[in-house]
């Protein structure tokens, strides 16, 4: 089951990558039009506008060059990478089958209600479709693989690796929960007192929780495994208590009180004593292989892939 931790990392994957997909676009089609040629927008407008304020707007040109000075050179770099991955996954014969990608996407989703509940928030959270998702875990998983290629683990290592971290491969259950943040005890029991009138939870956490991350999507902390470290254990604890749907506290924080409610439990699966081998297997030699960031450093040089241009750093804001 994907870990919190596990989930920030993949975003700031993923998010990359959809810049690297949205910069490359605009690329290529700025790319396709010769620069003294106007767009027909330009002809009819006189500037390629995006947006307006105030009467003024902003063109699309000053969007790009924005867009560029920003993240023009992590997203020519991702770029980059990509190709000498692929070169290099192609010169090893290596491939990832589309089985692969599913499998993968498919424990990912085990930290979520749902299927729909994991697209819903790539879709809200970081503007990602199935397919922009399935076309970075497959390189992901390419980049992995190139990792690996010729490290090899024994069935002994495998075994005592599997022996030290039972609690790795155990099920865990997940709860999806949502809370409404206070600052003191009493504040805290008029939230409860309110929820027990048949008040909904999530407007009262969008009119009165002190969490600016999730009073805006009703109180919604997501779905958390039962020893998740990011989260308070007093909240695991009521969380493990409760039924779906019900709501109780003030549970004490270290900076204030909350209400917690439990929208549902997310049982998890058994893994098979094979899927327990393979997974094994995978993360002793990704321990043993060089860091992927620096693999994609060594491609990039073999491939004698660089930016030609020069980038003008970001502005401090």
């Amino acid at each position: 089951m994907i870990t919190r931790q596990e989930k920030g990392l993949w975003a700031a994957v993923i998010i990359l990558a959809a810049g690297v997909l949205f910069m490359g676009s605009l690329i290529v089609i700025r790319g396709l039009k010769p620069a003294d040629e106007p767009s027909p927008a330009e002809d009819k407008q006189g500037a390629d506008a995006v947006a307006s304020f105030n009467g003024s707007t902003i063109t699309e040109s000053d969007w790009v060059e924005e867009l560029k000075r920003t993240h023009g050179e992590e997203a020519l770099t991702q770029m980059l990478n990509h190709k000498a991955v692929y070169a290099e996954a192609q010169s090893l014969n290596i491939k990832v089958t589309p089985e692969e990608v599913t499998e993968e996407i498919n424990r990912e989703m085990q930290g979520y209600a749902s299927p729909d509940d994991y697209y819903r928030e790539m879709a809200d959270q970081l503007n990602l479709t199935p397919e922009e998702i399935r076309a970075e875990t497959e390189y992901r998983l390419t980049l992995q693989k190139i990792a690996t290629a010729g490290i090899r683990i024994t069935d002994a290592e495998v075994q005592r690796y599997i022996d030290q971290h039972q609690e790795e491969f155990a099920a865990k259950k997940a709860y999806h929960l949502a809370w409404i943040q206070t600052d003191t005890e009493d504040e805290a029991n008029r939230v409860l007192d309110r929820l027990q009138q048949g008040e909904d939870f999530g407007t009262l956490a969008a009119a009165y929780s002190l969490d600016e991350f999730t009073r805006d999507q009703g109180g919604d902390l997501g779905t958390v495994e039962e020893d998740d470290p990011f989260i308070a254990p007093e909240v695991l604890q009521t969380a493990s208590t409760l039924k779906p749907g019900d709501a109780a506290g003030p549970v004490r924080l270290n900076d204030g009180y909350a209400v917690v409610q439990l929208i549902s439990v997310v049982n998890g699966s058994t893994k098979s004593s094979e899927e327990i081998i393979q997974e094994a297997r995978k993360q002793l030699a990704l321990s043993e292989a060089v860091p992927l960031s620096q693999l994609e450093e060594q491609l990039r040089n073999k491939y004698d892939a660089k930016i030609l241009i020069k980038i003008s750093p970001s502005k401090a804001s």
